[in-house]
């Protein structure tokens, strides 16, 4: 026994799908570590995206039905940003949601507004691109070298959101995406948790001082 079914009613980490039941493809694969102990593993798979989802469980010879570890582990699929703020963390969302769904014009559509989001959430609200990219950069937010990057999203968005005979192809959206989450981490959550070590730091030296 350990596995139940009842694991399989879950939302998918990779598309965001909730109240959905994932497909079991196998359950009970067993590994063994170095040290001879074994881990039980189920593959399951997501009716929309097709993302595969792998659960930790407790062995067949258990009474316990436990899940102990899901891979990936949300619903970002590994484009967790933390300090995202929330004007920017929906179109960055929303483009992965989109991009998982099969639709890589409506992602780098999204990925070209989270840009004018991240720009705007510095006070940078150009009527062109272009120009905000430009600001960001002038500004010290992102180094020169994330301008070829920057150019790329943009580019790619504007195949996105025009009718022509080009069109963002799979590939081409999730490589989007890849420099869009480089960019957010570089303008949020290193300056994020850099700001969360000054704020611990002051709060150690302030339990250390003598009373």
């Amino acid at each position: 026994m350990p596995w139940n079914d009842k694991h399989t009613f879950r939302d998918c980490p990779w598309c965001g799908l909730t109240n959905t039941r994932l497909n079991v493809a196998e359950s009970n694969q067993e590994f063994t570590t170095r040290t001879g102990s074994s881990r039980y593993w189920a593959t399951l798979g997501c009716p929309s995206c097709g993302g595969a989802v792998l659960l930790e469980h407790s062995s067949p010879a258990g009474i316990d039905e436990s899940v102990f570890m899901v891979v990936p582990r949300d619903s970002d699929g590994g484009n967790r940003i933390n300090h995202l703020p929330q004007d920017v963390s929906r179109y960055h969302s929303d483009a992965i949601r989109v991009l998982h769904a099969g639709v890589p014009d409506a992602a780098a559509v999204q990925l070209r507004r989270t840009l004018e989001a991240a720009a705007a959430h510095f006070g940078i609200k150009e009527k062109v691109l272009v120009k905000s990219i430009e600001k960001l950069i002038s500004a010290g937010h992102v180094t020169q070298s994330f301008g070829p990057l920057l150019h790329h999203i943009r580019a790619v968005g504007n195949v996105g959101a025009h009718a022509s005979d080009e069109y963002v192809d799979q590939k081409t959206a999730e490589g989007a995406l890849r420099f869009t989450t480089l960019l957010l981490r570089n303008l949020f959550e290193v300056p994020g948790e850099l700001g969360s070590l000054a704020d611990k730091s002051v709060d150690e030296k302030s339990d250390n001082r003598p009373e």
